[in-house]
């Protein structure tokens, strides 16, 4: 291809039997053709190199022009057409894979639906956009799709509206989109958006593949249900990184339809596969208190050290602080009965927009008074405008939260739930709350339980630091252990002198 067709124009073509002979014109209106010296015929470069054996056998000019040879020199002003033939002829076909081949831009791997460079460029500019959209919204955690992606669409979801946004500020990028563009080539669809962003997602893991380069790793395990009732495992590993940091990392979700411990550990074997990770490399396992997840004989942690008795296994710290809070909030009647009073005042006194602008009213008002009179002083970040929170069942340090509001808001909120049994109807609780709220037994409780709520709440932040160690953890544990004792022996008097002072 490098020398191309054997053209010798200078030669001096010999007479066949017929007296005719090969033209030199003809080189010049057919530039496939090439002549043989040796053999005196004429063959055509392209199907030489590029027909389709098997499939063009039968075609005109098949045997002649590619094996044979053609020298009927009489008949070529009919034979060297006829050979060309229409659009799909066996010759115009080799003619194409040859260009495609003497052409990489333009061969089958490399084209892209573009005939020319700057249709190119454009279909870049379409991805390179789409691809910097996809990869902001899903670093932002925001969704993608709107409910009417429609032209006359108010609001066709983050993507369409970015874009949008973009091509006002960027002339190129809406060249690109609005003019030439091909319906089949927008780069805006949802499956593509997935595709970018399965991309950037595998762009992501390669990275943390890198970064961790065959080191030994822990992993951290816990399943919970999605919004769609699918019960989904989220695996993250912790491996200390080539700068001497401790970091953890997303590395996925994975599916499962069972929750045996059998059937987990498959799955993590599988998501560590997937992205090149063995057992082997690990060193710890960090999973809640589940039975099939701590199992002394058959959990998740015992088949893994089966396989690498190197990968030990710790009850994470956080979870068994939950459990221990949990456990204290149970321990008798009058400390549960305290908590289910909570909730009731939360609800009555933010069950509506109306009481619940109330209640702030109230506090600002009552903020401003003691801001004149002197009982309290201003400050940058204090007194801001709030609310009462409602508390979480899994996370306790939601507790301390509306305790602290609870304290904070206390006239208000008598004065809301005095507000709310006044203008009720019918009989409700909210009367009956006042009195309770009021008893030396309630304001024992919520004081007592603010200190232990506020030593669990402080360990509960430290445990959950990324760059924390065991030998970090077990300190801060003893440390907690020393405080809540010491409440135990010697804050009782303290306690009371409190309680006493609120009441």
């Amino acid at each position: 291809m490098e020398r191309g067709p054997t053209q010798p124009s200078s030669h001096v073509f010999p007479r066949g039997e017929d007296k005719r002979r090969f033209r030199k014109e003809w080189f010049e209106k057919y530039n496939w053709l090439e002549y043989s010296l040796v053999n005196g015929k004429a063959y055509c470069f392209c199907c030489y190199l590029f027909r389709r054996v098997g499939v063009d056998d039968d075609k005109f000019g098949y045997e002649a022009f590619t094996k044979e040879g053609f020298r009927q020199w009489k008949n070529a002003y009919l034979a060297l057409p006829k050979h060309v033939g229409g659009p799909n002829s066996a010759h115009n076909r080799s003619r194409a894979a040859f260009d495609d081949f003497d052409n990489q831009r333009a061969s089958v791997k490399e084209k892209i639906v573009v005939h020319t460079k700057e249709a190119e460029k454009k279909y870049e500019t379409r991805v390179d956009t789409s691809l910097a959209i996809v990869s902001y919204i899903a670093l932002q955690g925001e969704p993608f799709r709107g409910h009417d992606e429609s032209e006359t669409s108010l609001n066709k979801g983050n993507f369409l509206e970015f874009l949008d946004w973009y091509k006002l500020r960027n002339e190129e990028v809406r060249q690109a989109f609005e003019f030439a563009c091909p319906k089949n080539a927008k780069m805006t669809s949802g499956t593509i958006q997935k595709e970018l962003a399965e991309c950037c997602a595998q762009a992501v893991t390669k990275v943390i593949k890198e970064e961790m380069s065959g080191c030994l790793f822990s992993i951290l395990v816990d399943e919970s249900r999605d919004i769609s009732v699918k019960e989904q495992m989220a695996i993250i590993v912790r491996y200390v990184n080539k700068k001497g940091q401790v970091v953890e990392r997303f590395l996925g979700i994975k599916h499962v339809k069972l929750t045996t411990s059998k059937a987990l550990k498959r799955a993590i074997v599988e998501v560590l596969s997937a992205h090149g990770l063995t057992i082997a490399k690990i060193r710890g396992q960090g999973y809640d208190g589940a039975s099939n997840m701590r199992g002394e004989f058959n959990g998740v942690q015992k088949l893994i050290r089966d396989e690498n008795p190197y990968a030990f296994y710790i009850h994470c710290f956080a979870h068994q602080l939950q459990l221990v809070v949990v456990s204290v909030s149970k321990c008798c009647s009058s400390i549960e009965d305290f908590f289910d009073y909570v909730n009731m005042i939360v609800s009555s006194t933010s069950a509506s927009c109306k009481r619940k602008d109330l209640l702030i009213d109230s506090h600002h008002t009552i903020v401003l008074n003691k801001l004149e009179s002197g009982d309290i002083s201003s400050g940058r970040g204090q007194h801001q405008e709030t609310s009462l929170p409602r508390p979480g069942d899994t996370r306790w340090g939601s507790h301390y939260r509306t305790f602290l509001r609870i304290e904070t808001m206390w006239d208000s909120i008598i004065e809301v739930l005095q507000v709310v049994h006044d203008e009720e109807r019918n009989p409700s609780r909210a009367g009956g709350l006042v009195p309770t709220m009021e008893s030396f037994n309630f304001v024992f409780i919520m004081k007592m339980m603010l200190q232990i709520l506020r030593i669990t709440n402080e360990l509960s932040h430290l445990l959950q630091k990324k760059d924390q160690n065991i030998v970090e953890a077990m300190s801060l544990v003893i440390d907690v252990k020393t405080r809540l004792n010491n409440l135990r022996s010697e804050g009782y008097e303290p306690l009371l002198e409190e309680v006493k002072t609120f009441c």
